[in-house]
């Protein structure tokens, strides 16, 4: 798998902080990738549940040309990785930062509680 360099430059032009933008795509890298790993899923389970009940003996230890075909279309595709930088610097996705809530300061007053006794 060749290596892609980024330009770090072109990372930090749209948004001052680096790490920030780096997280953001990153988190958007996880998302693609877990919705492609769930349509890998779909498509192989046909040929799992022929694995786990077979129907005869010589179609437990069967491969199936099928499931090598979706395999290799899926590890063709291009990585999750690289497609979620170039999204980002084809500008089909951006991102905002959540402000923290600010702590409010609750000032409980507390009751001497004496018996009188």
């Amino acid at each position: 798998m060749p290596v892609k360099p980024v330009d770090l430059n072109k990372l930090r032009s749209a948004h001052s902080n680096l790490y920030e933008t780096v997280v953001a795509i990153s988190k958007k890298a996880k998302r693609l990738h877990d919705e492609e790993r769930a349509e890998l899923e779909d498509k192989l389970l046909p040929y799992k549940e022929m694995i786990r009940n077979p129907s005869s003996e010589s179609e437990s230890d069967k491969i199936f040309p099928e499931q090598i075909a979706i395999s290799l279309e899926f590890e063709v595709r291009e990585k999750s990785s690289h497609k979620a930088v170039a999204d980002y610097f084809a500008q089909k996705y951006n991102y905002t930062l959540e402000k923290p809530a600010e702590k409010k300061i609750i000032q409980v007053e507390e009751d001497d509680e004496t018996d009188g006794d």
